[in-house]
């Protein structure tokens, strides 16, 4: 199975809460293999509270199978997972969650 996820991070770790996210870093994992493919921009909407909504975020993620943040919010989780996306808050080096994910059962379709 190939997937699509995006992190919330400025480069090699994940250290942004998702509502105030600038950028997105977007990995394709297919059979133990992942690829950097884009850094995504994103506008901050988010400072504090979120009177700026989520769908610019779903906007920019809309190809993303699942969606890794150092935060996020119960509205915007509920958001992101009522329009089809899994999210999961996350520490630590981008490529350490990823071999986390190439061998693990994470993002399985049966699991979910």
């Amino acid at each position: 199975m190939s997937y699509r996820v995006a992190f919330a991070s400025t480069g090699e770790y994940i250290d942004q809460h998702f509502g105030s996210a600038r950028y997105f870093q977007i990995y394709d994992i297919d059979d133990g293999e992942y690829k950097h493919i884009a850094t995504r921009n994103t506008t901050a909407k988010c400072m504090g509270n979120c009177e700026g909504g989520f769908k610019h975020l779903l906007d920019a993620l809309h190809d993303c199978d699942a969606v890794f943040v150092l935060k996020i919010g119960r509205g915007a989780a509920a958001f992101m997972i009522k329009n089809g996306k899994r999210v999961f808050e996350a520490a630590g080096k981008v490529e350490e969650v990823i071999a986390e994910l190439v061998n693990g059962e994470l993002l399985k379709e049966e699991s979910r």
